[in-house]
C-alpha cells in the first residue's frame, strides 16, 4: 500500500466518523440558520448579503456552544469549578460579540449604528445576550441528554451487578447441598447400596433441575415444589426413622412463578441443623399456602440445645436474606425465631 493510498484511507475514516457523530449537529445549525434568514430577509434588500450575516451569526452562536463544551466545561469547569467556568463563559460571549460586530460591519461594508439606529454597546449587547442565551439553552439541554445517558449507563450496571451477585448467591446453594448429598451416598454405599442407589437418582433429578431449569429468573412454582419434593425424599432416604417431616400443602398452588431456589435455602437450613434426639423424634415442618396474591411458608425444626442457627459468618441466613432483597425488594417478610431446641422461620412473597 503507499503512502498516499493509505492517508486517503485515513483521511476517508476520519470524515465517516464525523459525519456519523456530527450529522444531527450538521442538520440542527441548518435549521438553525435557515430560520434566521427567514427572520431578517426584511431587513436585507440583498441576498448575498443575508445569506452571509446569518452564516456569521449562526457561526458565532455554534461557537460558544462547542467552546464551552469541549474546552471550556473539561479545562475549567471541571478542575477549577463553577465561578471560573461563568466568568469565561461571559468574556467568551464578550469576544464572540465584537467578533460579530465588525464582522458583519465588515461584509455589509456599513455602519451599523446607522443600520440598526442603535449605538456601538446596544448592538454589542443584542450579540453578547444572543451568544450568551444560545450557548446556556444548548449547553443546559445537553447537560440533560448526557445526564439522562448517564442515569441509564448506571441502571445497567446497576443491573448488571445484581445479577451477578445473585448468581453468586445461588451458587453459594449449590456446593453446599452437593456436599451433603455425595457425604450421604458415600455413607449408604457401605451400608445400604439400594439406598445409595436410590440417592444417587434423586441426587440426579436435583442436579438436572438446577442445570437446565432453575437458569432463568422466573420458574413455575410447580417446578419449585419438585425440587422440595426431591430433597426431602433424598433427606428421607439419608436419614431414615430419625425424623418426623410434616410437608403440607395449602391453597391453589399453581399458575404462579417465583425466582428459583428461593425456598430450598430454608428447607436445607432445616435439615442441616436437624436435632439428633434419641429419645424423642427430630421433626421438620414445610407448610406452603397461597392466599390471594402471596405465598407464605413456614418452615421448623428442632434442634440441638448447644447448636446456633443464625450462626455469624454462615451462607445460610445471611446470604439468603441478601438473596430475597435482591428478588423481592419491599415484596417480602421474613421473620425467624430461635429457641433453646426449636427453629422457625415464617417466610411471606408477594406474587405477580
Amino acid at each position: 500500500m503507499t503512502i498516499s493510498t493509505a492517508s486517503h484511507l485515513k483521511t476517508t475514516g476520519v470524515l465517516r466518523k464525523l459525519l456519523d457523530m456530527k450529522l444531527h449537529h450538521l442538520l440542527f445549525w441548518s435549521f438553525y440558520f435557515v430560520f434566521w434568514v427567514w427572520i431578517y430577509r426584511p431587513m436585507y434588500s440583498q441576498l448575498s448579503d443575508l445569506l452571509w450575516v446569518t452564516g456569521f451569526y449562526t457561526v458565532a452562536n455554534a461557537s460558544i456552544y462547542y467552546i464551552s463544551y469541549y474546552i471550556l466545561i473539561p479545562k475549567i469547569f471541571k478542575p477549577k469549578g463553577i465561578f471560573l467556568f461563568i466568568l469565561s463563559f461571559l468574556m467568551l460571549g464578550v469576544l464572540l460579540a465584537l467578533l460579530m460586530y465588525f464582522g458583519i460591519q465588515w461584509i455589509l461594508i456599513t455602519d451599523l449604528k446607522e443600520l440598526f439606529q442603535a449605538s456601538f454597546v446596544q448592538i454589542l449587547m443584542i450579540y453578547f445576550s444572543s451568544n450568551i442565551f444560545t450557548g446556556a439553552i444548548l449547553l443546559g439541554f445537553k447537560g440533560f441528554v448526557d445526564n439522562r445517558k448517564m442515569q441509564r449507563i448506571n441502571e445497567l450496571k446497576e443491573k448488571e451487578r445484581v445479577a451477578s451477585e445473585l448468581e453468586f448467591l445461588k451458587s453459594q446453594v449449590n456446593p453446599h447441598f452437593l456436599f451433603n448429598a455425595i457425604n450421604s451416598v458415600y455413607v449408604l454405599i457401605r451400608m445400604d447400596p439400594d439406598k445409595a442407589s436410590d440417592t444417587l437418582i434423586k441426587l440426579s433429578n436435583l442436579l438436572r433441575s438446577q442445570l437446565y431449569e432453575f437458569s432463568v429468573d422466573k420458574i413455575d412454582i410447580q417446578k419449585e415444589l419438585e425440587y422440595l419434593e426431591n430433597y426431602i425424599d433424598l433427606e428421607k432416604i439419608r436419614k431414615g426413622e430419625r425424623m418426623d417431616i410434616d410437608y403440607q400443602l395449602e391453597g391453589d398452588l399453581e399458575g404462579f412463578k417465583i425466582a428459583p431456589l428461593v425456598l430450598i435455602p430454608f428447607l436445607e437450613n432445616c435439615f442441616k441443623h436437624l436435632s439428633s434426639h434419641i429419645d424423642r423424634k427430630n421433626i421438620v415442618k414445610l407448610h406452603l399456602t397461597k392466599r390471594d396474591n402471596q405465598l407464605m411458608a413456614y418452615f421448623f425444626n428442632t434442634k440441638d440445645e448447644s447448636g446456633v442457627v443464625g450462626r455469624p459468618g454462615g451462607l445460610g441466613l445471611k446470604n439468603i436474606k441478601r438473596r430475597l432483597e435482591l428478588l423481592y425488594p419491599k415484596n417480602y417478610n421474613l421473620t425467624v425465631k430461635e429457641e433453646k431446641d426449636t427453629f422457625e422461620v415464617w417466610l411471606t412473597v408477594n406474587i405477580d
